[in-house]
């Protein structure tokens, strides 16, 4: 029998579905019969609701977890350009880059073990995670990676290696740039002496190779070496061979086997010619001969460096994913409370509308196969925030529309109207910041933008469509006579605007602490994800018996070892318990690690009758090369974020509404970031997600000022000052309310979260308080001023911008 779920993964039916649902979308918003328009919203809401459940079952199958929350191994690797024949770079291709992703899929199915997730990063990146990999796994597969198995066969040039006059060999010269001999190239060569000690000296060889990877038909372990690797070649690599040495001095002439660059050996031809097998010998190391064999066997064209790796032990993804479920699922369920708490039937009808938008982003998360991350779990409870805040401002549009005496349905309709410019603004602003960071982020960044993105969109369906289809059934079947709502915010008539020159020099002078602490802290206000860098992570757990003591004696006894400061430190979470970080260079992370398991029984404790510790360390290492790329596509990405609300904002407002707009989130974002730098934090790649998040949330705040402004405008002739006060206690409420609910997720993120997510966390918590004051007391005052800097007046501009799209709707 065939399930629905089979049914439901043919392409064509999910095809189907979906454009079925796209044709009555439209429909909906087509239609002004208002029966037909409930009736279509119902089988939209319930097709779509079941078209991602059955996407997301079962759920162990279809919702994919990122490495940290897995736990594994992430490599971000950086494809270099080739060298051609004259020593000139040779730009990167998309084929090359194609050809490496295949290179790489062949190498790590040739080892085993846990499926690979393999995705291109920008021109010249590739993404590799490998989910369930134990920390002890991954330096193995890093030289996996990176193994270019270039093979290449050149001619020795003879007598290279004779000493001159001055006891310097030709090759020597050569490789000092001494002299200068046509056709020919300099290597280094390693090896070892009649005395088996260990050497390193220049080798003179043709420059052209006589044979490459390509001539290679099989290489695998050598069955009479242990310490080789056969090689056979193929017909084309066989012609080439004979042609190559038939010429050649049996017992004279050398071969220099030639390996990613480096010359591993350079034997004497015994006899000639030569056929098509050969074997490469003097691989000591452990796994050498296998590693090398299956390089070999599929070779890259451009060499590739692990420019970011990222190590999770499942221990440490265990206790993450148990802090990122109590601390979601508790801010999930206090945001459900209040709202049902102080808008009672209209409350539960929201929490239907926030359940619908739950459901969409894990169905279309599970149906398109994006990957669950730690921040793409605090980008959906920020998502659950903003569909709050749309029916915050639908609901305090309803309790102006009744107070005003309007009959029930009709104040619901006005209330959806005369909300839905705020709404929309709000989304699109946001959706502008997740499409730019999933553009230029890593693989951190995405995860949280593809989450942010897909929850904005789910927030602005169910917000504006699922629940006004509930308040329709319920007026139409006379379910709804009176909705009533708490009232803990009186309307008043503060004077905000009166407060804002004091406003804005309290705001200059945190602007100045902010870059004072920047300066102060230097390069420790950055994180290694923009210096480089590592960080070494114990999940030591609740009963932890290690105390800071211990770990700084050991800090100081490798202190004159260390090539830079290490920084150690402890964190606690009522959760799981006492985590100890350390971040450190990256040539030092081994050397500190062995010497903590040497130095401290508790981390050196092994499993019983296994190598593997009780306490894991996990690993995350930045090149300085990536982290200051992350730095630069950060501050691209910001300051593309700004530009594109000021677009988005000039386009739909006047451009005084713009510039107040703008000036309020740079303000924020100016603030924010230094109070996580004066209070001794590291700004990391979630900040840069966090700043775009903060700016979204600030331009929202101030849009729904906005617009009421705006509204305000049309119908009265007051003056504009104290149009633009009335407009802020009218939507104060709305303000607090929102910022409220938001604040205890983002508390409850910050404290239960973890370390990933508590950065997150604090960032947010910071911001919406900040972008509260903005909006009140920032962007308001910052239009006041713009349009009043030449005797001007925004009320004529707002006036006219209103006569023109009058017009243009009036015309054929």
């Amino acid at each position: 029998m065939i399930s629905a779920i089979t049914i439901f993964n043919d392409p064509l039916v999910v095809f189907g579905t979906g454009l079925t649902l796209l044709i009555l979308f439209f429909w909906y918003f087509a239609t002004d019969v208002e029966r037909r328009k409930r009736n279509i919203g119902t089988v939209l809401t319930i097709g779509v609701c079941a078209l991602c459940v059955l996407a997301a079952t079962p759920p162990k199958e279809r919702l994919k977890g990122g490495i940290d929350i897995l736990g594994g191994s992430s490599f971000t690797l950086k494809i270099q350009e080739k060298e051609a024949d004259d020593g000139t770079k040779m730009p990167i291709t998309k084929e090359q880059v194609e050809q490496a992703i295949i290179v790489i899929e062949k190498r790590l199915d040739s080892m085993g073990g846990k499926e690979p997730l393999i995705a291109r990063q920008g021109n010249d990146g590739i993404l590799v995670q490998m989910p369930g990999v134990e920390p002890e796994e991954s330096e193995n597969i890093r030289k996996t990676l990176e193994k270019v198995a270039k093979l290449e066969l050149h001619k020795v040039m003879p007598r290279s290696e004779e000493p001159d006059a001055t006891g310097k060999t030709l090759a020597q010269r050569v490789m000092d740039r001494d002299v200068i001999e046509p056709g020919t190239r300099a290597y280094m060569m390693k090896g070892k002496d009649a005395d088996g000690k260990d050497y390193t000296r220049p080798i003179l060889l043709e420059r052209r190779a006589a044979l490459g990877g390509s001539d290679i038909a099989n290489a695998v372990p050598s069955p009479q070496q242990s310490d080789a690797v056969a090689i056979t070649l193929n017909a084309e690599g066989t012609d080439k061979m004979i042609a190559f040495t038939k010429n050649m001095q049996a017992g004279q002439d050398r071969i220099a086997i030639v390996l990613d660059g480096e010359v591993i050996s350079a034997p004497v031809v015994n006899q000639v010619p030569l056929g098509k097998q050969f074997i490469i010998e003097g691989l000591r190391e452990p796994g050498e001969v296998q590693n090398l064999a299956n390089s070999l066997m599929n070779p890259l064209e451009n060499p590739l460096i692990v420019a970011e790796m990222r190590n999770v032990s499942p221990t440490l993804g265990s206790a993450v994913v148990r802090q990122g479920i109590i601390a979601g699922g508790l801010s999930l369920l206090m945001t459900f409370l209040f709202v049902f708490t102080y808008y009672r039937m209209s409350g539960v009808i929201a929490n239907i509308g926030l359940i619908v938008n739950t459901v969409m982003l894990f169905g279309i998360m599970a149906m398109f196969g994006f990957t669950f991350t730690l921040p793409g779990i605090a980008g959906m409870v920020l998502t659950i925030g903003m569909a709050v805040d749309a029916n915050v401002l639908i609901y305090e549009r309803l309790r102006e529309e009744i107070a005003a005496g309007k009959p029930l349905k009709s104040a619901i309709e006005a209330s959806y109207d005369r909300a839905f410019s705020a709404i929309f603004d709000s989304h699109v602003t946001s959706l502008i910041t997740a499409v730019i960071l999933f553009t230029l982020g890593s693989g951190t960044i995405k995860g949280f933008a593809v989450t942010l993105t897909i929850g904005v969109t789910a927030s602005l369906f169910s917000a504006i469509l699922v629940t006004r289809v509930i308040f329709r059934w319920g007026t139409d079947l006379g379910l709804f006579k009176k909705l009533t709502f708490l009232n803990l915010i009186k309307a008043k008539n503060y004077d905000f605007l009166g407060k804002r020159r004091a406003c804005i020099g309290f705001a200059l002078a945190t602007i100045v602490a902010s870059l004072i602490a920047f300066g102060v802290r230097g390069e420790r206000a950055l994180g290694i994800d923009f210096t480089g860098g590592t960080r070494i992570t114990f999940q030591l757990g609740k009963d932890n018996k290690i105390t800071a003591a211990e770990v700084d004696q050991v800090k100081k006894e490798i202190q004159p070892q260390l090539s830079k400061e290490a920084y150690p430190q402890f964190e606690s979470n009522p959760t799981t318990g006492t985590l100890l970080t350390i971040r450190c260079a990256t040539k030092d992370a081994k050397l500190i690690i062995d010497k903590l398991r040497a130095s401290i029984p508790a981390l050196g404790e092994k499993k019983p009758g296994s190598e593997d510790h009780v306490i894991d360390a996990s690993q995350e290492e930045v090149s300085a090369v990536i982290g200051g790329t992350f730095l630069s596509q950060s501050l691209i990405a910001i300051a593309l974020g700004f530009a594109g609300i000021m677009i988005y904002m000039t386009a739909r407002f006047e451009f005084s509404f713009a510039l107040g707009g703008f000036v309020a989130i740079f303000h924020d974002v100016l603030i924010c970031v230094g109070i996580v730098v004066m209070m001794g934090g590291e700004l990391s790649l979630i900040h840069v997600g966090a700043v775009l998040t903060i700016a979204g949330y600030s331009i929202s705040d101030t849009i729904v000022v906005f617009d009421r402004v705006r509204e305000m405008l049309l119908i009265r002739t007051d003056s504009v000052e104290k149009i633009m006060n009335e407009a802020i206690n009218a939507t104060l409420s709305r303000t607090l309310l929102t910022s409220g609910a938001t604040l205890i997720s983002t508390a409850i993120l910050t404290f239960l979260g973890g370390t990933a997510l508590r950065d997150f966390g604090f960032i947010i918590f910071i911001g919406i308080i900040i972008g509260t004051f903005s909006s009140i007391f920032i962007a308001s005052p910052v239009v006041l001023w713009w349009s009043n800097r030449k005797g001007g007046n925004i009320r004529d501009a707002v006036l006219a911008t209103a006569a023109k799209e009058e017009a243009l709707s009036a015309a054929p």
